[in-house]
C-alpha cells in the first residue's frame, strides 16, 4: 500500500517549470488482475533539473502495448503539472512520438537515441554487416566537430543503403535528429545521445518484478 501511495504521488506532484533535459522510454510487464495476468506497458519520464540531480518525474502504468495515444497521456501530464521548458528530449524511435515530442516541447532539441539504433542495424543489417556499422557508429559519436560527424554519417548511410534500404532511409531521413547530441559540450555527449537513464530506472524496476515473483 505505501509502494502504491508513493507511486501515485510520484505521478502527480507539481515540476519544476524548467528542465536540462528529459529521457523518456517504455517498459513491457504484466500485471495481475485477479487471477490473471495482464500485459501493460509502462510510460516512465526522467528529468534532469537545473541542480544537475535527475529524477523520475512519472512512471504510468497502462494496459495494452505500447501505443502514441499513451504517450500523450503521460507527456502531457509533466505540462498539467508545471512542466514548460525543455532543452533536450531523449527518446527512441517509436513511431510517432517524434511527432507528439516536437509538438508538445517546440522549443527543445529531440535526440533519437543512438543505442536503439544501433540494436536496430543489428536485426536489420545482420551479424558482420551491423557490427562494422556500429563501429563506424562509434567513431561518429567521437567526432570533434558535428560537421565531420554529419559528413561522416552521410557516408555510412551511402555504403549500407544497399543491404537495407528502408532501414537506411529512415535513419537518414531522421539524421539530425540523430546527431543533436554533438551540438553540446563534449561532457554532456555520451548522457544526452542514448536513453540510458531512463534504462536504469526499468532495470530496477525488473528486478523488483523478478523478486516479487512478478
Amino acid at each position: 500500500q505505501h509502494f502504491v501511495e508513493e507511486f501515485e504521488l510520484r505521478n502527480t506532484r507539481p515540476l519544476d517549470t524548467d528542465l536540462l533535459a528529459l529521457f523518456v522510454d517504455a517498459k513491457y510487464l504484466e500485471v495481475r488482475d485477479g487471477d490473471h495476468l495482464r500485459p501493460y506497458c509502462l510510460y516512465v519520464t526522467v528529468g534532469l533539473g537545473r541542480d544537475g540531480h535527475k529524477r523520475v518525474l512519472g512512471c504510468h502504468a497502462l494496459p495494452g502495448r505500447e501505443s502514441i495515444e499513451n504517450w500523450k497521456v503521460s507527456l502531457r501530464s509533466l505540462l498539467e503539472r508545471g512542466l514548460r521548458n525543455v532543452m533536450i528530449v531523449v527518446q527512441d524511435d517509436f513511431s510517432g512520438l517524434l511527432t507528439v515530442t516536437k509538438g508538445l516541447f517546440p522549443g527543445a532539441d529531440i535526440q533519437l537515441c543512438i543505442v536503439h539504433m544501433q540494436r536496430n542495424a543489428k536485426s536489420h543489417l545482420g551479424k558482420a554487416a551491423g557490427a562494422e556499422f556500429n563501429a563506424r557508429m562509434r567513431t561518429i559519436k567521437t567526432a570533434w566537430k558535428p560537421d565531420l560527424a554529419s559528413a561522416q554519417f552521410d557516408d555510412l548511410c551511402r555504403d549500407f543503403e544497399n543491404a537495407s534500404p528502408t532501414f537506411v532511409a529512415e535513419i537518414r531521413k531522421k539524421r539530425e535528429h540523430y546527431l543533436v547530441f554533438l551540438g553540446y559540450p563534449e561532457t554532456l555527449r555520451r548522457s544526452f545521445s542514448t536513453t540510458n537513464a531512463v534504462e536504469a530506472v526499468n532495470g530496477q524496476l525488473e528486478i523488483m518484478r523478478r523478486n516479487n515473483g512478478g
